[in-house]
């Protein structure tokens, strides 16, 4: 079978197709045939050598790809209700990958049924993207309907996701992209929309229960002047600068968490619910196909794109 693989970190051009042996699933594990996947940030900051302490310290040991949409196609001991030629949606370990593949072996606690009749380029953006705004949403700001929320990125893979789960339990959405994209987040049923090319959110009158900081570009000494008080604000990378950011200020202790997504049935078995209501939709920027990785990469990493970037990998 065919699946990406890197030896080393660096630029696109490390990624190369290697032939492997077809895997075989083991106990408690399921055989499928990856119909499609998609591109996530944490793939090309794995690449670049970003996240060396969980990726390798030397060199890459964790996987490239983490989205699976595909066919069960064998089924490991002790494994039920799920046979050969379902349809799943599925999510690989943080620290496993090998999602880009034609193949991948997916544990109990990793897949849940996939939506019937929803294309398979349009699942492959939803495991980790869509489970990473479920659970900055539900697990750290424990949602409830009328809540102010604020997306910072919000015509990310993330941020797009999450306007719309944001919306289908009762929130008042206001996002933050650029104008060329308000049409956008405005159909996916964002209610107020801020160009952060013209202004800044802080410096608005308006104050929220929820901030889910998509791109992390503000500190908490800033953010709090629009936060309210029992408000919580969620980012998703623990970058150095917002690291400190918090350490300085006495006002984050609580109030300042990061997501740390991980495979999540719960999750997923929520999403797909919403999907299969035609609550929630995968907005696609761009399709390659598997042999494009490196273009998918080099496109990716430029983050401005507008929804999910998916890497077709079987017809």
């Amino acid at each position: 079978m065919k699946r990406v693989e890197y030896i080393q970190y660096g630029e696109p051009e490390v990624l190369m197709i290697s032939e492997v042996d077809k895997l075989k699933p083991s106990n408690d594990e399921i055989l499928v045939k990856v119909m499609a996947s998609s591109i996530n940030a944490v793939d090309w900051r794995n690449r670049q050598g970003r996240l060396r302490l969980v990726s390798g310290l030397l060199k890459p040991r964790v996987k490239q790809g983490f989205d699976v949409a595909g066919l069960v196609e064998d089924v490991g001991y002790g494994v039920s209700g799920i046979q050969a030629g379902d349809r799943i949606l599925g999510q690989r370990g943080n620290f496993q990958g090998g999602a880009f593949a034609q193949h991948v072996v997916l544990k109990s606690n990793q897949y849940c049924p996939a939506p019937p009749e929803i294309s398979f380029v349009e699942l492959a953006g939803i495991p980790m993207a869509a489970t990473t705004a479920w659970q900055a949403l539900f697990e750290n700001a424990h949602l409830v309907p009328g809540a102010h929320v604020l997306i910072n990125g919000g015509s990310s893979g993330v941020g797009h996701y999450a306007i719309q789960i944001a919306k289908a339990y009762g929130a008042a959405v206001t996002a933050i992209c650029s104008g060329k994209n308000f049409e956008f987040c405005r159909a996916l049923g964002a209610d107020v929309l801020i160009d952060y090319q013209k202004e800044n959110f802080i410096n608005r009158e308006a104050q929220y229960d929820i901030i889910f900081d998509v791109v992390n570009n503000q500190s908490m000494e800033r953010v709090k002047r629009v936060m309210k008080p029992n408000a919580v604000y969620i980012g998703t990378s623990p970058t150095p600068a917002l690291l400190w950011s918090i350490l300085k200020s006495s006002f984050a202790s609580n109030k300042a968490k990061f997501v740390a997504v991980r495979p999540n049935i719960k999750a997923l078995a929520d999403i797909s619910r919403l999907v299969e209501e035609g609550m929630l939709k995968t907005r696609i920027d761009k399709i390659f196909n598997l042999s494009e990785i490196v273009e998918a990469h080099r496109y990716s990493e430029l983050s401005q794109t507008c929804g999910k970037v998916i890497i077709q990998i079987s017809e």
